[in-house]
C-alpha cells in the first residue's frame, strides 16, 4: 500500500511539473533578465539620486553601483532572451519580436551598454561631475535599448 502511495504520490509531481513547464517554459529565462534589469535599475537608482543632489556624492558607493552596473551589463546576451519568450508569448516578458528579427542590432545595442558601462565605472567614482557626465552615457544606452526592444509596462 505505501508503495502505490509513494508511486502516486511521485505521478502528481512529476505530471503537475510537466503541466508547469508546459504552462511557460520561459518563464526561468524571464525571472533571470527580471533580476539583472531589477539589480541594474537598482545600481542606477543609487548613482541617479546622487547626480540629481538628493543624497550626498559617495564615491565608494557611487563606484560600487558603477561596477555592478558594468557586470550585469557584461552578463547580457541571448541566453536570457531565447526565441520564444517575448512579451505576450512569456508570462511576465516585456521583450519585443524585435530582439530575434533584428537580433544583431540588438546586440550591437547590448555592446554598446557594455562600453557605456565601462566608461561610467571610471566615471563615478571620480567625482559628481563625472558621475554625471557619464549618466548621460549609461542612459542613453538603456533607453536605446528598451525602446526598441521593450514593451511599455502598462
Amino acid at each position: 500500500m505505501r508503495l502505490m502511495l509513494l508511486i502516486a504520490a511521485t505521478s502528481t509531481l512529476l505530471v503537475t511539473g510537466a503541466i508547469a513547464e508546459e504552462e511557460d517554459p520561459f518563464a526561468d529565462a524571464v525571472e533571470m533578465r527580471h533580476g539583472l534589469m531589477l539589480q541594474m535599475a537598482t545600481d542606477l537608482g543609487k548613482v541617479g539620486a546622487m547626480a540629481k543632489e538628493e543624497v550626498p556624492y559617495d564615491a565608494a558607493v557611487a563606484g560600487k553601483a558603477a561596477a555592478n552596473i558594468a557586470a550585469v551589463a557584461s552578463v547580457l546576451s541571448m541566453d536570457q532572451f531565447p526565441a520564444g519568450s517575448e512579451y505576450q508569448k512569456a508570462t511576465d516578458s516585456f521583450a519585443l519580436p524585435a530582439i530575434w528579427a533584428s537580433q544583431d542590432d540588438f546586440l550591437k545595442k547590448v555592446a554598446d551598454l557594455n562600453t557605456a558601462a565601462a566608461t561610467f565605472q571610471t566615471a563615478a567614482a571620480t567625482d559628481l561631475d563625472s558621475l554625471k557626465a557619464g549618466m548621460e552615457g549609461i542612459g542613453g544606452a538603456c533607453a536605446a535599448c528598451h525602446k526598441a526592444y521593450r514593451q511599455p509596462e502598462e
